[in-house]
């Protein structure tokens, strides 16, 4: 062995990203179609299996799960299986695909994404305690703590596996107007997927009742537009995040710590009487100023990404 080559054995391994998940050639087109497909099939092929799966759940658990949350479960199930059966023609051949390969930098990435999303919900919070939008509520203990972490952990995973990850990197690295394109398309699944929710039916189930509550989210979309808009916005964040890193590692935390801030911060304060959120709407769904961050953070991701790869 030289010199040379004992030297660079004794430098330290610098553990790197992966190489990026992207398809060699770029699929626009496919994506859209095959976005669409998808969709019309999750809602048919839901519809008709919800009131069956739904009355046996209602026979094994009486009264304890209301249709629109049946439905719910089932169209997710039907989503992720025909994700499953498109797996070949969308380019889905093991993790690296869904841009989730893992190596020490990926977890790194991840952490401090999860810290960053954290962080900047509890200063959005913080500012509206301390305008007096928000009061304190100290009624959180450690198994809610718990409870939110592991919740928000699941779905920054599945949701982004889901909404970014299956629809971003098998179609290329597609840039310009195409990008924005795609960006668009899969934020607006991501935002109206929200609003396939309500109560309990006051009257049986039958085979039309899936088809109702799908023909609900239009005018759902429509009362709660901020909400909508808001995570739209948030959506192409998380898109952007994840066509920059070029893994989706990132996006995840990102989500997850977000997730974990807002239900912390729920639980932890209320608006006041009277009062209105300054950042959120409906609960604590982002409304039109946290939309216009989320958008600019997108377009900024976006900028420094396209520079660095010019």
């Amino acid at each position: 062995m030289t010199g040379a080559d004992e030297a660079a054995a004794k430098m330290p391994r610098v553990s790197r990203p992966p190489a990026p998940a992207f398809a060699e050639r770029e699929r626009l087109g496919e994506l859209l179609a095959l976005i669409l497909v998808w969709i019309t099939a999750t809602v048919v092929l839901s519809s008709l299996a919800a009131p069956a799966v739904s009355a046996l759940v209602d026979a094994l658990a009486p009264g304890q799960f209301p249709f629109q949350r049946v439905l719910r479960r089932v169209a997710m199930l039907v989503a992720v299986a025909l994700l499953f059966a498109l797996r070949r023609r969308i380019g889905l051949r093991g993790l690296a695909n869904l841009g989730l390969a893992r190596s020490s930098a990926t977890w790194r990435a991840c952490g401090n994404a999860a810290l960053a999303g954290a962080a900047a919900i509890a200063a959005l919070f913080a500012s509206e305690h301390a305008l007096g939008r928000r009061l304190a509520a100290f009624d959180l203990g450690l198994g809610e703590a718990l409870e939110a972490l592991a919740g928000a952990a699941v779905i920054g995973l599945v949701e982004e596996a889901l909404c970014r990850g299956a629809w971003l990197y098998p179609f290329g690295r597609l840039a310009g107007w195409r990008f924005w394109l795609a960006s668009a398309a899969t934020s607006a699944v991501y935002a109206t997927a929200h609003f396939a929710r309500g109560g309990g039916r006051p009257r049986a189930v039958d085979w039309t009742t899936g088809w109702e509550v799908w023909a609900q989210i239009g005018p759902a979309v429509g009362q709660h537009f901020e909400a909508w808009t808001g995570l739209a916005a948030t959506g192409a964040l998380f898109y952007s995040l994840a066509w920059r890193q070029g893994h989706l590692w990132g996006a995840v935390g990102l989500h997850a710590g977000a997730v974990f801030a807002l239900q912390i911060g729920g639980e932890l304060g209320h608006p006041s009487a009277g009062g209105r959120s300054l950042f959120f709407v409906d609960g604590l769904q982002p409304g039109y100023p946290l939309a216009a961050l989320a958008l600019a953070a997108a377009v900024w991701i976006w900028w420094g990404g396209r520079k660095r790869a010019g």
